[in-house]
């Protein structure tokens, strides 16, 4: 199983790249960002981190073809591709609730926009393409540079969605480290009957402590958008969690009253989508997962300055890296 790190993009871009050289040094195979608009960009972003790094995967996780049109990603995907010699992977997803209070965009048909915009990435990477679909449209000869197609992973919670990835992707990111929501995940790709399994990738946040109590209340902030964002309510059972305790978070999250809301995750929830705990505990989690084929983990760090983040990633490397 690959282990991974998220770098966040509230910090100096240039910084950002020497975080992930120092990944690559400490053994990580793979850095992963987010591309958030009220943050600094991801592509430029990568594109630094190519430059300071040999060996790790660098990939988006995720962005949107909502923010950035399938012909603007297909131009962004074969770039980054180029510039770090293959080691790109294009992680996809079509948003969150949160696009509508903050950038007034609707969210409509998001299967059918993801699978127009891998369709338009795939075929303008491989010379042409003409889509006339229901969100998005593309005519043209394709790019006009010579291009490799980079990997495309979708972000997929739903059943929907997570069998579209099978048809369509070369892997899947999710959320959720129950046994039960992995088997879910894997039968919802296999059900797709493509021939082929897509990469199971699991992203989550960490927090290192021996003090496991600290280490849980650390990370309830960080599981808000998780245990309560939007997602099918078939999935809380899967996630083990309780529905009234999870309707209670959603309530709260979508008041945005943030203290509220931090204080109804329940250690379950935080348990369900991260983990917190001695060295040994992150250790034995991550076995687990692996054991459950899962292919990839892209874990999530507390943020700070260079010299935090660096200790961060270190004590983590320490605890996880074999």
């Amino acid at each position: 199983m690959k282990i991974s790190v998220t770098v966040r993009l509230d910090r100096p871009l240039t910084e950002a790249a020497e975080i992930a050289r120092r990944a690559e040094e400490l053994g990580f195979s793979g850095v992963w960002v987010a591309d958030h608009y009220f943050h600094r960009d991801a592509t430029g972003a990568l594109a630094l981190m190519a430059a300071a790094t040999n060996q790790v995967t660098l990939g988006t996780a995720v962005t949107s073809p909502l923010l950035r049109h399938p012909a603007l990603l297909a131009s962004t995907a074969a770039s980054l591709t180029e510039v770090s010699d293959g080691r790109f992977i294009l992680g996809l997803g079509a948003g969150g609730y949160e696009f509508g209070s903050e950038l007034g965009i609707p969210i409509r048909r998001p299967l059918g926009l993801t699978r127009e915009t891998v369709n338009i990435v795939r075929s303008l990477a491989n010379g042409t393409t003409t889509v006339e679909g229901d969100t998005f449209a593309v005519t043209g000869a394709g790019l006009r540079f010579q291009a490799s197609a980079a990997p495309v992973y979708l972000a997929a919670r739903g059943p929907k969605m997570l069998r579209l990835a099978g048809e369509v992707s070369d892997g899947v990111i999710t959320h959720g480290l129950s046994a039960a929501h992995i088997r879910f995940v894997t039968d919802q790709l296999d059900a797709a009957e493509s021939g082929r399994r897509p990469q199971v990738v699991l992203m989550l946040d960490v927090q290192v402590d021996n003090d496991r109590d600290r280490a849980v209340d650390a990370l309830r902030g960080r599981c808000l958008t998780m245990a309560g964002g939007s997602y099918a309510d078939e999935l809380i059972e899967i996630y083990g969690l309780d529905p009234d305790a999870v309707a209670r978070l959603r309530a709260a999250v979508r008041s945005g009253d943030r203290a509220t809301a931090t204080a109804l995750v329940t250690d379950d929830m935080v348990d369900a989508f991260a983990i917190g705990g001695s060295p040994a505990h992150l250790a034995d989690r991550l076995s687990e997962l692996d054991d459950l084929a899962v292919d990839e983990v892209i874990l999530s760090t507390d943020g700070g300055d260079l010299d935090s983040a660096t200790n961060n990633l270190t004590e983590l490397a320490k605890a996880v890296i074999r």
